[in-house]
Formats: C-alpha cells, sequence, structure tokens
C-alpha cells in the first residue's frame, strides 16, 4: 500500500468492529468503529472541498478534542489536504503560548484556513488571522458520496508535524506518506504490534508520540486504541490507571513528566485495585530519560501487578516522524552507570565500578529501526569511536526532507543525507545512550555539564523535590564566561535561602562547581513543550528580561 487511506480502508474492511474510544472526564467512553470513522473521514473532506480546499492546500487543525481531529485528520489524507496540527489557544487576550505559536505557524503556512472547535469559534480574537479563513468544525460535515479522493503517491506530502520546541522556535517538520509507512512499519515490528492488543494514551495528538505512536500505528494494524484528554490525565492521573485496568491495556505511554505526575498521585491519594499486568510496553520517550524518576515510578506501581519489563525507554525525534532505536522488548530496561569525571571531563563513556561513587546513570536506548541508521560524530561529521560521546546523527527512509518554508534551516540541519538531531550521545556495545541537548550544555571552567545532570546531582542532595527545580546556563558578554543558573520554585524566604546555600555547597564538594545565580520561581513558571519537556531557553530569557528575583546566599564552603 502507497499512502495511508488506503490503509484506513484495508482495516476498517478487515476489522469492521474495532475502532477508537474516547474517554470522558467520568470514565464514560464514546466510542467508534474503523468503518464509522472512514465514512466520517469522507463526510469531513466533502465539507473542506466544499470550503474549496484542494489536494496540497495546507491548513491547520486546532481542535480540542480527539473525537473532532481524528475525522477531520484522515479527511485531509483522503483528499490530498496537508494537516497541521496545533495546541489550540485557550485565549487571544492575554499571553497565551499556543495562541502565540498559531499565529507564527499561520504566517509560516503562508495563511491557511484554519479548522478550529465549536467552542473557541465564538472567542477566536486573532488580529493575524482572518475571521474568513476560520472553519467551525461543527458545521464542516458535507454530503460523503461527492469526494474528490485524491490520487497519492508515496512520496506526496501527507503532514506537517510541528516540532515541539524545546530549545527554539518550533519548525514544521515536512512528513511524506513514504516516511510515516516506512517508520509505523519499523514501529509495529519493534514491538510485535497485533491486531489483539489495546492501546491506551494520554498524550496530545498534536506531538508525534500521540499521533504517530498511538494513533496511526495503530490504525494501521487494527488495534482497538481509547484516548485520554492530556488536560483530565494532568488534574487526575488516576483516570490513565483506571482505563488501562478496565480496558486491559497493553500498550501506553508515559515520558518524564507524565510519571512525575503519577507518582505524585500515589504519594498523596489511596491506591484503588488496579490491575496492570497486560501492560508488555510503556513507552518512555523524553530524552535524555530520568532513571531516579524511571525508578520511583516503577516502584509505585509494583504493587498493581505492572511489569518491569514492560517499561520501553526509546529514542527517536519529529524529524525521525516519531521512533528511531529500540531496546530490546523482552528485557527490562537497562540502567548502565559512567564514571562522571571521564564522561563530562573527557567526553569518555567508561563504565564505573561497583566503588565508583561519583557516576552518571543512563538508560540503554537500543539500536536503531530497520530502516533507519545512526551515527554518532565529531564536529566535523565524522563517525567516533564506541564510547566516545558526540553528535547524534540519523538517516533513512523516515527522516523528513526538510522544514516547510524554510530552506535555510533545512539545509543546516543535514551533513549530506544525515540529520543533525541536535542530541549528544554515544554508543556503548552498539547501543545507544544518550547525554543531553547541545544546546543544554553549560560550559564552565573547560568543561562540558549537562543540565540534566547537574539536576540529578541536586537532588541527590535530599532537600529537593524532583520538577520544582531548573538548572541551565547563559553566557555572560560582560564576562566572557558561561553562568549557572538555578531556578528554584519558591519564595526568597530564609527557608528557601538556606535551601540554596546548602545547594551551593552540595555542589562545591561533589564536583567542584559553584551557581552563580539563584532564582525564585513559582511551578507555573516552567514552560514545557507538549511531551513534557522544559524549555531551558524560555527561562534564561525571562531571566535576562527582569521577569524573576534573585535569592540571595551566603556564601559557600568554597568561597
Amino acid at each position: 500500500m502507497e499512502s495511508l487511506p488506503e490503509l484506513l480502508s484495508a482495516t476498517a474492511r478487515n476489522f469492521p468492529n474495532k475502532g477508537i474510544g474516547f474517554v470522558n472526564p467520568d470514565r464514560s467512553v464514546s466510542f467508534i468503529t474503523f468503518p464509522e470513522l472512514e465514512l466520517k473521514a469522507l463526510s469531513m473532506l466533502a465539507g473542506m472541498q466544499d470550503k474549496g480546499l484542494r489536494k496540497g492546500d495546507v491548513v491547520i487543525l486546532s481542535l480540542e478534542k480527539s473525537e473532532e481531529i481524528i475525522p477531520v485528520l484522515w479527511g485531509c489524507f483522503v483528499g490530498g489536504i496537508v494537516p497541521a496540527l496545533l495546541q489550540p489557544p485557550v485565549t487571544f487576550t492575554e499571553y497565551n503560548p499556543a495562541a502565540e505559536k498559531t499565529e507564527k505557524v499561520f504566517k509560516l503556512l503562508g495563511n491557511p484556513h484554519v479548522i478550529l472547535s465549536h467552542d473557541h469559534a465564538g472567542n477566536w480574537r486573532s488580529s493575524h488571522i482572518p475571521v474568513d479563513l476560520l472553519i467551525d468544525v461543527a458545521g464542516l460535515a458535507g454530503k460523503a458520496e461527492t469526494v474528490l479522493r485524491a490520487h497519492l503517491v508515496p512520496g506526496d506530502l501527507a503532514l506537517i508535524q510541528f516540532s515541539s520546541g524545546s530549545t527554539g522556535d518550533p519548525k514544521g517538520v515536512m512528513l511524506s506518506h513514504l516516511n510515516i509507512l516506512t517508520n509505523t512499519s519499523d514501529i509495529i515490528k519493534g514491538i510485535a504490534l497485533e491486531p489483539d492488543d489495546v492501546s491506551v494514551n494520554w498524550m496530545p495528538l498534536y506531538h508525534d508520540m500521540g499521533l504517530i505512536g498511538f494513533h496511526i500505528t495503530p490504525v494501521i494494524v487494527g488495534v482497538t486504541q481509547f484516548f485520554i484528554d492530556p488536560v483530565d490525565f494532568v488534574k487526575n492521573p488516576s483516570i490513565w490507571l483506571d482505563i488501562m485496568s478496565l480496558k486491559k491495556c497493553t500498550i501506553t505511554a508515559c515520558p518524564n513528566f507524565g510519571q512525575l505526575l503519577v507518582t505524585r498521585y500515589l504519594g498523596r491519594k489511596a491506591a484503588q485495585d488496579w490491575d496492570l499486568s497486560q501492560v508488555r510496553i510503556l513507552f518512555n520517550g523524553a530524552e535524555p530519560i530520568s532513571v531516579a524518576t524511571m525508578k520511583a515510578f516503577l516502584t509505585g506501581l509494583k504493587p498493581f501487578n505492572l511489569n518491569p519489563v514492560a517499561m520501553f525507554p526509546a529514542y527517536g525525534l519529529a524529524e525521525a516522524t516519531l521512533a528511531v532505536t529500540f531496546p530490546d522488548r523482552l528485557k527490562e530496561a537497562e540502567i548502565k552507570g559512567f564514571r562522571r569525571s571521564d564522561l563530562i571531563g573527557r567526553g569518555l563513556a567508561i563504565e564505573a565500578r561497583n566503588e565508583d561513587s561519583n557516576l552518571i546513570e543512563l538508560v540503554n536506548l537500543g539500536r536503531s529501526l530497520d530502516h533507519c541508521r545512526v551515527m554518532v560524530a565529531d564536529g566535523h561529521h565524522k563517525a567516533v569511536e564506541e564510547g566516545v560521546v558526540g553528535h547524534v546523527l540519523v538517516t533513512g527512509e523516515n527522516i523528513t526532507g526538510g522544514y516547510y518554508h524554510n530552506p535555510e534551516f533545512s539545509a543546516s540541519a543535514f551533513t549530506g543525507t544525515w540529520l543533525m538531531t541536535g542530541d549528544l550521545g554515544f554508543l556503548h556495545n552498539g547501543d545507544l545512550f544518550i547525554t543531553g541537548r547541545s544546546k543544554d550544555v553549560i560550559f564552565i571552567n573547560g568543561i562540558n555539564y549537562y543540565a540534566h545532570d547537574l539536576e540529578t546531582i541536586a537532588l541527590k542532595s535530599g532537600q529537593l523535590a524532583n520538577g520544582k527545580m531548573v538548572i541551565a546556563g547563559y553566557f555572560d558578554e560582560s564576562e566572557g564566561r558561561d553562568k549557572l543558573l538555578v531556578f528554584l520554585v519558591g519564595s526568597g524566604n530564609q527557608a528557601t535561602r538556606d535551601l540554596c546555600t546548602e545547594m551551593k555547597n552540595h555542589f562545591s564538594s561533589v564536583i567542584g562547581l559553584n551557581v552563580d545565580i539563584f532564582i525564585a520561581i513559582r511551578s507555573g513558571d516552567i514552560p514545557r513543550t507538549s511531551s513534557g519537556k522544559i524549555q531551558r531557553y524560555k527561562l534564561v530569557d525571562r531571566y535576562l528580561k527582569g521577569d524573576f528575583s534573585t535569592i540571595k546566599t551566603s556564601p559557600s564552603v568554597s568561597d
């Protein structure tokens, strides 16, 4: 098969009683079969064609609920219309990252039509997006029998996936039908996905894990899937546990951010009688994966029969459609310790001995999928030896051809056919380990420090709660050096000042590093991508603009 619509039609024929369940906050489920989905998609396409949309046109989907998004999405695929899924803005009247992103994307895409939820249609107040380009999804349905199905070939553009933007403005990743079919085929093989599997997902559909991993891939196999609204999960993580237990879920996902929410929930609420014994794959794809968070999560769910083998750390990115490397699905996630002095100071991955206390724990992310290759390279794009930290590059039929309307950035992102991911890592016994994002490296006293590793060191002082601190760096032009910033949730009271002094001493004694500035923030100030990754650069920008106050501390023992 050469296109996504052909696969949906085949699934509708072969699995007429299977489909998609949309979970309501009260745990009730609205269910649609695959044949019903195909019919709804044709109706949505008829409505879009009535509005003048044709093959090759781009359209923004700013829809709130999965049950709104999915039929419109498939209608676009059938008609060759190219969708770009975005998080819908709550309001345009105050600072709102989703609203700002929508307006930027609208301009980048050449002022396309925007299909939006009925509940938002009356509140849309953007001065940048004309009203005549807005389409209320509630009035979109047309006559399915009138649709014009597009003739599609594998190289046709299928969708524009906007990267989550953990280190800068998001870019429009162009994905063809071939890209998607290649990667989904590899995912299916890598996790041995079968029609009898059941997936449960709370990741948003405007993120590649939710869209590719938990919608398009299960549709291809005929897997029944259940969607939980991300907002409902964040408010009450037990809804995810409830549905997994009730529906005998076998495939799900939960990156660092979600694991933290679940662990906190279990720590403050009475446990339910959940049975998670059927779960065989639990994707953990936020890189670099937090070992401490993963361990606490598995410990918290052990009483509910979650098999630790289910924890499935993987590596991927939007530019690769979704997945790049998978570990052995029949083994527990492997955590290895590497000597910090060698990894940080020399860029060499040397396994720590049992007696080594100052080590960095990293998670094995496995090997590349069948149609994708990984290379770890130096600054000249030449492959380095195993055990040497370098830049992670990927190539294959699942890799994007570039970024929409951004030829300069597209050219700079590739060296030949190899895409530069922006991640740093190394190969160890043929397996990939990620050490961090190149833009999250803080260069102090001739040494490269990884922001997430410094956060791990701070947490080991025992005085901080996970998720209540962010470490970042910035280059101070006036002093000609990188400065280390620690953002702490709290106020500048005496208890917080004492905590900062203790942390300062801890950093000094453990790795001989001095913290330059402590900054007080609120929990809501921590910006995250749609998958929960922290956007450190946004915190730094706000600090430099004077949005936050610093916390005065006592001198450390080394001052």
